[in-house]
C-alpha cells in the first residue's frame, strides 16, 4: 500500500506541474522516477520513454501506467494513471473557477503565463535525452540540425516528410547504436 501512495503522490505532482502535453512532461517524469525515487536508472527511463511513445495514447499516461505496473502491479498502474489525470483537472478547475469569479482578465493572464513554462519544459524534454550519453547526444544534435536544414532548403522533403523520416531513421540506426 505504501508503494501505491508513493506512486499516487509522484504522479499527482507530475500531473499538476505538467503543462504543454506529452513531451513537456518527460523532464518531470524523469525527475520523479529516476532522480527522486530511484525506481528507474537512465537506461530504464529511456526504455520507458520508448514504450510510452510506441503505445497508443498520451506519453505521460502511458509512462504512468508502465511505471505504476512495474512498481505495484495492476493497482499501482491504475493509481498512477488516475493520479496523473485527476490531480491537474481538480487543481486547474479550482484555480480557473476562482480567477473567473475574481477577475475574468486574470484567467486570461494565467493562461498566457503558462506559455513560457511550457516552452521551458519542451526544451528540457529535448536536452535530457541528448545528454544521456555524450557521444549519442552530439550525433543526435548533428542529425537534428541536418534535418532542420533539409526541411528549410530542400523542397522535396517539405512535400514528402515521410521520406526524410525514413532516411533519418536509417541514419539514426547506423550512427546511434
Amino acid at each position: 500500500m505504501t508503494k501505491i501512495i508513493e506512486l499516487v503522490w509522484s504522479f499527482a505532482q507530475i500531473g499538476i506541474t505538467a503543462f504543454g502535453g506529452g513531451l513537456s512532461t518527460l523532464p518531470l517524469i524523469e525527475y520523479q522516477l529516476v532522480t527522486k525515487n530511484g525506481w528507474l536508472d537512465a537506461a530504464g527511463f529511456g526504455k520507458l520513454v520508448a514504450v510510452s511513445q510506441m503505445t497508443p495514447g498520451p506519453i505521460a499516461v502511458n509512462a504512468a501506467t508502465f511505471a505504476g505496473y512495474s512498481e505495484a502491479g495492476f493497482a499501482g498502474s491504475a493509481a498512477a494513471t488516475l493520479a496523473l489525470v485527476a490531480a491537474p483537472l481538480l487543481a486547474l478547475s479550482a484555480v480557473l473557477l476562482v480567477l473567473k469569479r475574481v477577475s475574468p482578465e486574470g484567467s486570461k493572464r494565467f493562461k498566457l503565463m503558462l506559455r513560457p513554462i511550457v516552452a521551458g519544459l519542451l526544451t528540457l524534454s529535448i536536452v535530457s535525452p541528448f545528454m544521456t550519453t555524450w557521444k549519442n547526444g552530439v550525433t543526435a544534435v548533428a542529425l537534428f540540425a541536418a534535418g532542420i536544414a533539409l526541411l528549410r532548403l530542400c523542397r522535396f522533403f517539405k512535400e514528402y516528410p515521410v521520406a526524410m523520416l525514413a532516411i533519418f531513421g536509417i541514419l539514426g540506426a547506423i550512427f546511434m547504436r
